[in-house]
C-alpha cells in the first residue's frame, strides 16, 4: 500500500528499449503484484520521496479476520484504482498534447495540490521526462506546453517540481475531460477550487 509519496509503475514491451509509465500511485493506492501487466521489468518507480507498506498474504488474512470491512476496502481501492486506469487510457486516446498536459496538472492539483488564496501550490510527483513517459509525449512538448500556460498565467513554475496553479478554472477549461479527472480523483473530497 502507498503510505506517502507517488510511484509509477513503469515497464517496456518485451525486446524493447522503450519504457512507459503506465500508472500512478497515490496514497492509500494499493499494489497487488499479480495484478499487473505482463510487461518486460515491471519496476516501481519515484522521483520523489515515497513510502510502501507491504503486508504478506498470511498477514493481510490475519488483518482481514480482525477487521470485517478490510475485504470491502481493499476491494474499493483497487476498484477505484482501475476506473483511474480505464480514465487515463481513455485520456491517452482521445486528447491531443496540450489537453493531456493539463490532463495531468488537474490529476496532479486535484491529488496533491493545496488550496491558498485561490491558487494550488503542489510538488509535482514527477520529473518532465517522466511525465513525457506518462503522457506519450516527448519532453520537449511537455517544456511547450508548460512554458504556454505559464506565459497564459494558468501556472506558474517555483522551482524544478514546484508549481502553482494561478487559475484552476484557465486549467479546467484546458481539457474536455477535467470534470471527470477531478471526480475520479477527488477521493470523496471536494474539487480543490471551482
Amino acid at each position: 500500500m502507498a503510505a506517502k509519496g507517488v510511484a509509477g509503475m513503469e515497464g517496456g514491451a518485451p525486446g524493447s528499449d522503450v519504457r512507459v509509465i503506465t500508472a500512478l500511485l497515490y496514497p492509500g493506492d494499493v499494489l497487488v503484484p499479480e495484478l499487473q501487466p505482463p510487461l518486460s521489468n515491471l519496476a516501481l518507480v519515484s522521483q520523489r520521496p515515497a513510502e510502501f507498506w507491504k503486508l504478506t498474504a498470511s498477514a493481510f488474512a490475519e488483518e482481514a479476520a480482525r477487521d470485517s470491512q478490510l475485504w470491502q476496502t481493499i476491494f474499493a481501492r483497487i476498484n477505484d484504482q482501475n476506473a483511474r486506469a480505464q480514465m487515463h487510457a481513455a485520456e491517452m486516446s482521445i486528447l491531443n498534447s496540450e489537453e493531456r498536459v493539463a490532463a495531468f496538472l488537474i490529476e496532479a492539483g486535484t491529488r496533491l495540490g493545496i488550496s491558498s488564496g485561490g491558487m494550488i501550490a503542489y510538488e509535482l510527483p514527477l520529473s518532465r521526462y517522466s511525465i513525457a513517459d506518462y503522457l506519450s509525449l516527448n519532453a520537449d512538448t511537455i517544456s511547450r506546453t508548460f512554458s504556454a500556460f505559464n506565459t497564459a498565467r494558468i501556472i506558474e513554475r517555483r522551482g524544478r517540481f514546484q508549481i502553482v496553479v494561478r487559475d484552476w478554472r484557465a486549467l479546467m477549461e484546458r481539457c474536455p475531460m477535467s470534470e471527470a479527472i477531478v471526480a475520479a480523483h477527488g477521493n470523496g473530497r471536494l474539487p480543490v477550487i471551482r
